[in-house]
Formats: structure tokens, C-alpha cells, sequence
């Protein structure tokens, strides 16, 4: 590895990305009753930026008319470990209207973040009161200990205000080439970029992606054609190489972590049981902190968007735009606004306790800000470094290692209440699943529409996968 100007003593960067929650589902109320100890950098306001019971959404559209709002508040925990269900929207035009309202980006702030619920009513058969459950500290254990013990941020954001294949885009390419959704029949060449692993690949800087399912191919993997090389074949792994490696201490430099996104998924996307996710966060945390290069190793949480469920900051606009193929891309957008804000979490022994962290320039955190760092830690040259803007206005995130002498201790994660309700093999495909078919299809030669019409279940997509490991 070359010489680096930033975190000298880390060898080992560890990226997982879990799936469609906003910051406030998940860690709106982790510093209800405490305060954090530290925030970063120091000139930050001291103020943990969650919720409190004053905030609320309209029940019915006509708010955004004049009508009186007849205000649902927000509510501390869900009735279960599936809320929101069903699956929220989380289409570019969707999203849109939960963070401005019914009148769209045209109306201003004027109804910032208040028309979450009024989209999941129309968009959905599910109680609409759901989008404004979240969930409270007591039922993640997992999330909760670790961002208290080590650093969350309050004001890290998503890069596109739209859905998976997106915003995984920018955490690996700096840009979605312009696309904003994933497409009703996703397709990879429309995706053909060059990804942070073509570039480590470029200079013989060792990388990995272990997934949690070996059946079901990468989803990394999967979306970017440059990545189907063969010869690219043994950077690609199972869950159990990642857990293997942390016990030699032989991780790569750079580890890309998927979760389970089809067979006893652990993603916590809607409605999967979040305490699924809870447990595969915990696998990881305990194989990385008990690994001989712990004192090495960063690892980065974090999540692709929103999912459509509900937060209460307004995502910052002016941000880069990073390419020409997204100025404009489709549907007009410039890509000059941010996401929604999800939970991103960095654990290391060099952090210190209670941190909360944001940028330290005037441009926010977004998934290119993983691309940023490593550009820097890994002394990345200008010419061999991926081109987009975006990247390059991002900031990096070394300033959170605080401590000079590695910590010794460890959060207490209790696992008692770690009961998971299964995803029945029954249940329909949601949009990220069938990306993944109509992808693997294509990628395979095979017609996707044609594939898809025949796969309404997650065992017809279990099927479907196994016949094209079959051949």
C-alpha cells in the first residue's frame, strides 16, 4: 500500500451497507436521555440533531392546500421489528413528494419533510400512521452501542434523493451516470462505469466484497458490467471469508460487505425484521474486534437511503454535480441536491466514546465521502482516481479518530431480545430483488422481462438463481 497522509494507523477499511432507513428510523432518539461526549469537529453545535415528540406529517394532502393539517406525531418505537410494512416508495418522483409536499420541489421549504406520510397513504395499503413510528434505542441494541460507544453522524446524507442502485452508485462510482431510479427492468449497461475496485484493481491495491449469500450473486458485482470480469472472480466472497480473514488479521485494505438481500435477509429493508440486520452487525463487529489487526481496522456502517420512511432535516442542495451525463440525467435532475439523511456509524479503537461527527467544510457528508477517504489513505493519484465531481468536493472523514493511544474496552451488546420473525419464502419481490433478477438475466443472456413475468416469489427468485448457477 502506498504512503498516506491521512489515518496512518489504520491498514484495514471495512464498509457494510444495509438497506432504505433514515436516520431518524433507526437513531432519532439515541441521545434522547444523554448527551454525546464529544462532537467534531469543535466548532459543531452542541446538539445531538434527533427528534423530539413536537414533530409531526399531515394525515391528508389537503394540508398542502390550507387545509388544516390534522397534525400524527412522531412516535418513540414501532408496534414490531417489521415496521414500516408494507415497503414504502422510494422512486425519485416519490421521494420528491415526501420532502416537499404534493406541490413537489416548487413549493420550496414551505413544507419541508411533511409529506412522508400523505405519499406512504397514497402509495401503499399499510397504516399510514406507520411512517411515523420509529424505532427507540432499547430495540437495537446492536446500532444504539455501537454509535454510542464509538461515532455517529447527525448530518450525513445519501447522494441521491432517490433509490438503491442510485445511491449504491455513488458509494461505489462517484456518480449513477445519470440514472435516478433503478428502472422498472433495471439494466447494467446503462450502469457501465468505473468503480473504486477497477481503480485498486488498476494499482494492485488488494480489495474484497463478501457477500452473505454466495447463491445469490453480488449485488456489486452485478450492477457494474466492469466488474463481470473473470479475472476479477476471486475478489468476490462469502460471508464465512470475511469472518476467516478477521481472525488471520489478513483482510484486504478495502472490504465491501453485503448483507443477505433475498434468502433469510438481514438487509432491514421494509419490511424485513430489523433485528435480522441487528444480529449480521453484530457477527461483523465481533469478528472485526476480536481480529489481531482490530487496532488496524476501521469499519464504516452505513445505508444506501431512506427507504421512504421518515426524517426531519431537509436534505442540503448546491451539491456537485458529477459528470456530464448528470447535468441533466434523467428526469431533468442535476443531481444538485442530496439525499435524504441516513445512519452512518464508524468504529474504531481510536475513536473516542460518544462522538458525533460531521463535515468540517461547508460541503456535507454523502457516500462519496467513503470514496474521498480512501482516495486519500491510499494516496490515490489524480490521473487513476475515479473522475466525478463529486468526489472531489467531498469531504473526508479521518478528523473522527480523535485518540492518539488505541481504547481497550468494549460496549456490553446484550443479544437476549434478538428474536427474529422469518421472511416467508411466499412473500412478493420487491423492487431491489427484481433488480437483481432482471440484472442477472441480463447479464447471463438471458430476457429479463421474459424472467421476471415468471418470478412473483422470493423462492420463485431463489429458483430463478439457481437455475443460472446451474449452467
Amino acid at each position: 500500500m502506498t504512503s498516506s497522509t491521512i489515518l496512518p494507523q489504520i491498514k484495514h477499511v471495512v464498509v457494510v451497507m444495509l438497506e432504505n432507513r433514515s436516520f431518524d428510523n433507526l437513531c432519532g432518539w439515541l441521545y434522547s436521555d444523554s448527551q454525546p461526549n464529544l462532537f467534531v469537529p469543535k466548532t459543531a453545535t452542541p446538539h445531538y440533531d434527533g427528534l423530539d415528540e413536537t414533530f409531526w406529517n399531515p394525515s391528508h394532502s389537503d394540508y398542502f392546500s390550507g387545509a388544516n393539517p390534522d397534525k400524527v406525531f412522531v412516535q418513540q418505537g414501532t408496534d414490531n421489528y417489521t415496521t414500516p410494512n408494507p415497503d414504502p416508495e422510494e422512486t425519485f418522483d416519490n421521494v420528491t413528494e415526501q420532502l416537499y409536499g404534493s406541490g413537489g420541489i416548487a413549493m420550496g421549504n414551505q413544507f419541508a419533510n411533511q409529506g412522508f406520510l400523505v405519499n406512504y397513504e397514497k402509495t401503499t395499503a399499510g397504516n399510514p400512521d406507520q411512517i411515523m413510528q420509529t424505532y427507540s434505542p432499547e430495540q437495537l441494541p446492536v446500532l444504539s452501542a455501537l454509535a454510542r460507544h464509538y461515532a455517529i453522524s447527525d448530518a450525513w446524507f445519501c447522494s441521491v434523493p432517490s433509490q438503491t442502485w442510485s445511491n449504491r452508485s455513488f458509494v461505489h462510482a462517484g456518480t449513477s451516470n445519470g440514472n435516478v431510479n433503478n428502472g422498472d427492468i433495471p439494466d447494467p449497461l446503462k450502469w457501465d462505469v468505473e468503480t473504486i475496485f477497477n481503480v485498486l484493481e488498476n494499482m494492485n491495491v488488494d480489495w474484497k466484497v463478501y457477500n452473505d449469500t454466495m447463491m445469490i450473486p453480488s449485488l456489486t458485482r452485478t450492477m457494474f458490467p466492469k466488474l463481470w470480469h473473470l479475472s476479477l472472480e476471486s475478489h468476490f466472497e462469502g460471508f464465512s471469508a470475511f469472518k476467516e480473514a478477521c481472525v488471520a488479521g489478513s483482510l484486504p485494505p478495502y472490504s465491501f460487505v453485503e448483507p443477505s438481500f433475498v434468502i433469510e435477509p438481514n438487509d432491514q429493508h421494509p419490511p424485513h425484521d430489523v433485528l435480522a440486520g441487528e444480529k449480521f452487525l453484530h457477527e461483523i463487529y465481533q469478528a472485526v474486534s476480536t481480529s489481531p489487526a482490530w487496532n488496524e481496522t476501521l469499519l464504516v456502517i452505513t445505508y444506501d437511503e431512506h427507504g421512504g420512511c421518515y426524517d426531519h432535516v431537509l436534505p442540503p442542495t448546491g451539491a456537485a454535480i458529477p459528470d456530464e451525463a448528470s447535468n441533466p440525467g434523467a428526469e431533468g435532475f442535476t443531481f444538485d441536491r442530496f439525499g435524504v439523511r441516513v445512519p452512518t456509524i464508524l468504529v474504531s479503537p481510536y475513536i473516542q466514546a460518544g462522538t458525533v461527527f460531521r463535515s468540517t467544510s461547508s460541503v456535507p457528508y454523502d457516500h462519496t465521502s467513503i470514496l474521498a477517504t480512501l482516495r486519500d489513505w491510499l494516496a490515490i493519484p489524480e490521473n487513476l482516481m475515479l473522475p466525478s465531481k463529486r468526489i472531489a468536493a467531498a469531504p473526508t472523514f479521518e478528523s473522527v479518530l480523535t485518540l492518539q493511544v488505541p481504547r481497550t474496552d468494549f460496549p456490553v451488546i446484550s443479544l437476549s431480545s434478538l428474536s427474529i420473525t422469518p421472511t416467508s419464502m411466499d412473500s412478493p419481490i420487491n423492487g431491489l430483488q427484481k433488480s437483481l433478477i432482471a440484472s442477472v438475466a441480463q447479464k447471463h443472456g438471458l430476457n429479463p422481462i421474459k424472467n421476471l413475468t415468471q418470478i412473483s416469489t422470493r423462492q420463485h427468485a431463489v429458483d430463478f438463481f439457481n437455475k443460472v448457477n446451474s449452467r
